[in-house]
C-alpha cells in the first residue's frame, strides 16, 4: 500500500472512537482478555449485567467471577477444551452468576486474537443475556415434564404426525403399554393397531372404517399385546384428518391403558355374579325355611292334633267307664291311648329329625353303596319274619362320594318303603339297579307293591304328606320328606313314577363330586319338581 492510501492517524482514530461508541452502546456484554484469559476491557454492558466494573475485573479471569454452585463443570471443562485449540465458540450456553450471587444464562461466542505470526495474543468474547429465553424453555421442559407425568398417571400416551415432515411419533407411554424400549423410529397409528391381538382386530378394523367413511370420532377399546406376549386393554380416540381422498387416519391419537379399569370393571362383575348367586342361595334358604314353617304348622294344627283328639277322646271314655264301675272297655280305650301316644311320639321324633338335618354338616367320604344296600336288605329280611322276599340287586353297585350316615337314611327309607307297601303281596319283589351317567350315578328302587296315583304324586317329598291312609301301612309321612332334603344336600335330585297296584319305582341321582357344605344352607343342586310316594 502506497503512502498516500494509507489511513491518517485522525482515521484511525476516529474509527476506533465509532467501534468504541458501538460496543458501548450494544446490549450485548463484551469482553477482552489476553492469552491466559485474564481480562483487560469489559463494556458498559457488561458492568450492568454482572455488576462488576472494569477496574473490578482487569487481570482477573471470568471464572473467578461468574462461576458459581450451579454452573456446569462438564460444560465448563468443554468450553476449556474448545479454547485450547484454539478456535471459535459459537452460541455456547452457560449459566453464570451476578456479583449479587442472582444467576443468569449467556450465550457465549470467543473469537481467539492472533497475530501476524499466528501466535495467540488476546480472545474477544461476546455474550448474550439469554435468561428469559432460557426461562421458557425450562418452563416449558418442566409443563412438559409434567404433562408426561400426568400422562403416564392416567396411563394416556399420543401418537402424533406431522404432516410437513411426514414424521410420526409415538410418546413414552406408548412404548410402555408395548413393553419396549422407546427409540426415535418414525411410526404411526396404524403401526400402533397392527399390535392389536387377534381375536380383536376384525371388530377393530370395521369401527375404523366405519370411523373413516363418515369423519366421525374415533373411540374404540381392544386389546393389544405387548413384547412379552401378554395382552393390555386400550381406549383410542382421535378424530380422522380430512384430506383429498377422503379421511384418514387422526395426525393426534390418544392412547390410554384401560386395563386396570377393565381389571376392576370384570371384578365387580364377578362380585355382583357371585352376590346374586348368594342372594339366589339365600332366597332359597328362606323359601325353604317358610316352606318348612308351612309343613311345621300343618303338622301342629292337623297331624299332631288327630292323636292328642284320640287321647283326650278314649281318657274321657276311660274316665266315665271307670266312675260308672264298668271296667269292661277300659283294657281297649288304654290300648288306644297307647297307640295314639306312640303314634304322636313317631310324628314328634320325625319333625325332630326333619328340623336337625338342616343343622348338622355333611362329611362327605367314599361310601359303598353295594355294603350299604346289602346291610339293610339283611336287617328287612329279619324283620320281615315269614315273609317272602325276591331281592334283585343289580351287581357293582358303585361307591359314591357323599355322608355315610345320611345316605344309610336314604337306603332305609326307600328300601323299607319298598317292603312296606308291597306287604300284601304273597311275594315281595324289590328290585335295586344303577346306571353311569356322564355327571354322576342313578339308583332305582323298584317294588311290586301298592303304587300311587301319578296325578297325586307332586303332594309328596313334603312333610306329612301321605297318599294312602290304609290302616295296614303304617307312617307319619315324615321319611321321603327327609331323604328329599338329604338327596337335594347331596346336589342329587329324586323322583318316582308308578301305576296304580302295579308296583313304584323311585330314582336318586347323585352327583360325581358333591361339594361339602353345611345343611343348614340350600341344596347344592337344583332340584327338579318330581313325583313320589308317601313315607
Amino acid at each position: 500500500m502506497s503512502p498516500t492510501s494509507m489511513p491518517g492517524a485522525d482515521d484511525v482514530i476516529r474509527r476506533l472512537q465509532m467501534l468504541e461508541m458501538i460496543v458501548e452502546k450494544t446490549s450485548n456484554m463484551v469482553v477482552v482478555t489476553d492469552e491466559e484469559r485474564r481480562i483487560t476491557w469489559v463494556n458498559t454492558a457488561y458492568t450492568r449485567v454482572t455488576g462488576w466494573a472494569l477496574e473490578e475485573c482487569k487481570g482477573r479471569r471470568p471464572s473467578e467471577l461468574l462461576h458459581g454452585p450451579l454452573t456446569s463443570a462438564r460444560a465448563l471443562s468443554k468450553l476449556a477444551s474448545l479454547l485450547r485449540e484454539p478456535q471459535a465458540v459459537r452460541d455456547f450456553e452457560l449459566l453464570n452468576y451476578k456479583r449479587t450471587g442472582e444467576p443468569y444464562w449467556v450465550s457465549l461466542s470467543i473469537e481467539p486474537i492472533l497475530d501476524a505470526a499466528g501466535t495467540l495474543t488476546s480472545y474477544v468474547s461476546i455474550q448474550t443475556d439469554i435468561t428469559e429465553r432460557k426461562q421458557r424453555e425450562l418452563h416449558t421442559a418442566d409443563l412438559q415434564h409434567r404433562l408426561e407425568l400426568a400422562q403416564r398417571l392416567a396411563r394416556l400416551g399420543r401418537i402424533e404426525h406431522d404432516t410437513e415432515t411426514g414424521h410420526s411419533r409415538w410418546t413414552s407411554e406408548i412404548f410402555r403399554i408395548l413393553g419396549r424400549e422407546r427409540d426415535e423410529v418414525s411410526r404411526g397409528a396404524q403401526a400402533f393397531m397392527d399390535h392389536a391381538h387377534p381375536l380383536d382386530r376384525e371388530a377393530l378394523q370395521a369401527s375404523l372404517a366405519a370411523a373413516l367413511r363418515t369423519g366421525d370420532e374415533i373411540d374404540v377399546e381392544f386389546r393389544v399385546l405387548s413384547a412379552s406376549g401378554a395382552h393390555r386393554w386400550v381406549r383410542c380416540r382421535g378424530v380422522p384428518h380430512p384430506g383429498e381422498a377422503g379421511f384418514g387416519l387422526p395426525l393426534t391419537l390418544s392412547v390410554q391403558d384401560v386395563t386396570l379399569y377393565k381389571t376392576l370393571i370384570e371384578q365387580r362383575h364377578r362380585r355382583n355374579e357371585d352376590l346374586n348367586q348368594q342372594v339366589q342361595v339365600r332366597t332359597r334358604q328362606l323359601e325353604e325355611a317358610y316352606g318348612s314353617l308351612e309343613e311345621f304348622s300343618y303338622a301342629l294344627s292337623h297331624d299332631l292334633r288327630t292323636p292328642l283328639r284320640h287321647i283326650a277322646g278314649f281318657a274321657e271314655l276311660l274316665k266315665e267307664e271307670v266312675a260308672s264301675g264298668e271296667v269292661q272297655g277300659s283294657q281297649l280305650y288304654c290300648d288306644k291311648i297307647v297307640r295314639a301316644a306312640v303314634q304322636m311320639r313317631n310324628l314328634i321324633d320325625g319333625m325332630l329329625s326333619f328340623a336337625r338335618l338342616g343343622r348338622k354338616g355333611m362329611k362327605v367320604e367314599p361310601v359303598d353303596m353295594a355294603a350299604l344296600v346289602d346291610d339293610i336288605v339283611a336287617v328287612l329280611a329279619i324283620d320281615g319274619g315269614l315273609k317272602k322276599y325276591r331281592w334283585r340287586i343289580q351287581p357293582g353297585l358303585p361307591t359314591v362320594q357323599g355322608d355315610p350316615v345320611l345316605l344309610r337314611e336314604v337306603w332305609t327309607n326307600l328300601l323299607d318303603n319298598a317292603v312296606k307297601y308291597s306287604s300284601h303281596r304273597e311275594v315281595i319283589e324289590i328290585e335295586v339297579g344303577w346306571r353311569d351317567l356322564p355327571e354322576g350315578t342313578e339308583f332305582h328302587v323298584r317294588d311290586n307293591g301298592l303304587g300311587f296315583d301319578p296325578e297325586q304324586a307332586s303332594r309328596l317329598f313334603g312333610m306329612f304328606q301321605r297318599l294312602h291312609r290304609d290302616p295296614r301301612f303304617e307312617g307319619a309321612g315324615i321319611g321321603l320328606a327327609l331323604v328329599r332334603r338329604i338327596v337335594e344336600y347331596h346336589g342329587g335330585r329324586i323322583w318316582a313314577d308308578s301305576v296304580p297296584d302295579q308296583g313304584a319305582t323311585f330314582h336318586v341321582f347323585l352327583p360325581s363330586q358333591p361339594a361339602p357344605a353345611e345343611l343348614e344352607g340350600a341344596p347344592q343342586g337344583e332340584a327338579e319338581p318330581m313325583p313320589a310316594r308317601g313315607g
